[in-house]
């Protein structure tokens, strides 16, 4: 199977049955590590791009075709912000909701930090909430945990209806009926600090 790569406009071949939907730990861990140490990784399969550029349904291809509508990106953003917990996206606004949560990593000297967004669109004069949701990670050291990689790793995807909790909200208005008839979530070195020789990610420690 080929794949467009829009950013850069080529190509590359993935495995029939390929899906790529890394963990947390392996995105943190291993993607973004070898990235901010620019070490070599399989595929360019995760882009650079500025991902306030434009609201999550206008981003460029390639991780709509690899998994299911769900993109990853480095984050490059080529401004500084004002409020990093609210952030102007195209015409609409991201909003942290969960911010700095530890990720476990393999790496006894580096911990991941994952950042959760929910994304906003305009509407008229106002802004409403959307299920499109942002997974941001960065790494720091952990002799200083305050001091966080500027480079950013993006999980991006819309949330959907569970097919369970879609059952759950049959099976209660059922039961609501018939009780009605019935009662009436700075750019740091990792050069020396996270030094590896490995060539391939880490295993997934579960299930994708």
């Amino acid at each position: 199977m080929e794949v467009f790569k829009s950013v850069g406009g080529k190509t590359y071949k993935l495995p029939v049955g390929y899906r790529f939907d890394p963990t947390d730990e392996i995105l943190a861990g291993y993607y973004l590590r070898k990235r901010i140490m620019a070490q070599s990784l399989p595929n360019d399969l995760i882009q650079d791009y500025d991902v306030h550029q434009t609201e999550p349904w206008e981003l460029p291809g390639g991780g709509k075709h690899m998994n299911w509508q769900r993109f990853f990106f480095y984050d490059v953003r080529s401004r500084v912000l004002g409020n990093p917990d609210k952030r102007d996206d195209g015409k609409g606004q991201w909003e942290m909701v969960e911010k700095d949560e530890e990720v476990g990593l393999s790496d006894e000297q580096v911990i991941g930090k994952k950042s959760v967004l929910v994304f906003w669109k305009a509407k008229g004069s106002s802004l409403a909430k959307t299920k499109w949701v942002m997974h941001e990670f960065r790494l720091a050291l952990k002799s200083n945990p305050s001091k966080m990689s500027a480079l950013a790793v993006c999980r991006i995807f819309e949330r959907k209806n569970s097919k369970r909790a879609k059952k759950a909200r049959v099976c209660e208005g059922e039961s609501s009926n018939r009780s009605n008839i019935e009662g009436g979530m700075d750019v740091i070195d990792f050069t020396v600090e996270c030094g590896g020789t490995e060539t391939g990610p880490p295993p997934s420690p579960g299930t994708p």
